[in-house]
């Protein structure tokens, strides 16, 4: 968990970074205080210009045959063994189309690897062993099919994850970010909000893994490459995980609600949380959403639904309207985006 918690804070102070580097050309006017957070409003994303090299057209070729391998449909672990040796001999703008190539051949591919995991001996074995699966674990699986299969995923650029008692593939973004140093600066945004992701999830079972304080921040990492990087070809997907992250905030899982059960009374936890969330970062989205949040609390006196006579749930109606347009509301407020 700290490994996730960590790579959160790093995510958002690359992100704060290079607004701060943006804003540096405004210190003439006196101010010297950039705003902790990003706001919904028209800020500029960093300029990322790539120098012509020498090396250009030879970038190019390399990126076209790794293209050119991926549409082949070769094996995860073969594709995977590309990327690693060739990455390394481009510059940042070819470094990252190797990303989206590679995302690509994922989408594609991840079904199929999804279905050789579905056979009852490999889930009866993997779901012995203990969590997360180590590399020395996977090479004392004493099923030789099993163990390759396992060897084969990992190799690929996937990792284990288990739910609901069932073991599946994910893409590794977090071994993708091994190789920030050779990518933009959007591009290295980007993979920390899939790697936070990809390395503790947040949701399992109908029910958070994860704190309210740690939601609360990858909700703001979200919004924070949104906001700072409106055109990057990556902004729909975080955009929806942003999204995805708000509602869980703001609603709450069946297993992990934010009231409640008895009484329908939002928990204090989460109150102290919103509150929190709307004084730090007043100028954001979520923010905002938050503050919201606490006026509708404020004139219910904390019922985040009521009773009927019979004891049932009953819906408040302010509160009910503000839950069902929190998507369609924080959408409006992001930036418009070029693409």
């Amino acid at each position: 968990m700290k490994r996730s918690q960590d790579r959160i804070k790093i995510g958002i102070t690359v992100l704060v970074l290079s607004l701060a580097l943006a804003a540096c050309s405004d210190k003439s006017t006196g101010s010297d205080s950039p705003s902790p957070t990003p706001t919904s409003s028209s800020t500029p994303a960093p300029t990322e210009t790539a120098s012509s090299t020498p090396d250009e057209q030879n970038d190019e070729l390399i990126l076209k045959q790794f293209r050119d391998l991926a549409m082949a449909n070769p094996t995860a672990d073969q594709l995977f063994a590309s990327f690693k040796q060739s990455i390394v001999d481009v510059q940042p703008a070819q470094a990252d189309d190797f990303i989206r190539a590679l995302e690509a051949y994922y989408k594609k591919n991840l079904p199929e690897a999804e279905q050789k995991f579905e056979a009852d001996q490999v889930q009866q074995k993997l779901m012995q062993m203990k969590w997360p699966i180590t590399d020395q674990q996977i090479q004392e699986i004493k099923d030789d099919s099993t163990r390759e299969l396992v060897q084969q995923t990992v190799a690929g650029g996937y990792k284990l994850e288990t739910a609901e008692g069932f073991v599946f593939p994910v893409v590794d973004y977090g071994q993708l970010l091994t190789y920030a140093d050779k990518l933009s600066i959007s591009m290295k945004a980007y993979l920390d909000v899939m790697a936070t992701e990809s390395d503790s999830a947040t949701a399992s079972d109908g029910g958070l893994i994860i704190s309210w304080d740690e939601l609360a921040s990858r909700t703001l990492a979200a919004e924070s490459y949104v906001v700072t990087f409106p055109d990057t070809p990556e902004r729909a997907a975080i955009e929806q995980r942003y999204l995805n992250y708000l509602t869980l905030y703001l609603i709450g899982l069946d297993n992990t609600p934010i009231f409640d059960y008895d009484t329908f009374i939002i928990l204090p936890e989460v109150k102290k949380q919103y509150e929190q969330m709307a004084a730090s970062h007043a100028g954001t989205i979520t923010g905002q959403m938050a503050k919201g949040m606490l006026a509708i609390l404020n004139e219910s006196k904390g019922a985040v639904f009521t009773k009927d006579k019979n004891g049932e749930q009953v819906d408040i109606p302010e509160m009910k309207q503000f839950r069902d347009k929190i998507q369609s509301s924080a959408r409006s407020k992001l930036p418009a985006g070029k693409n």
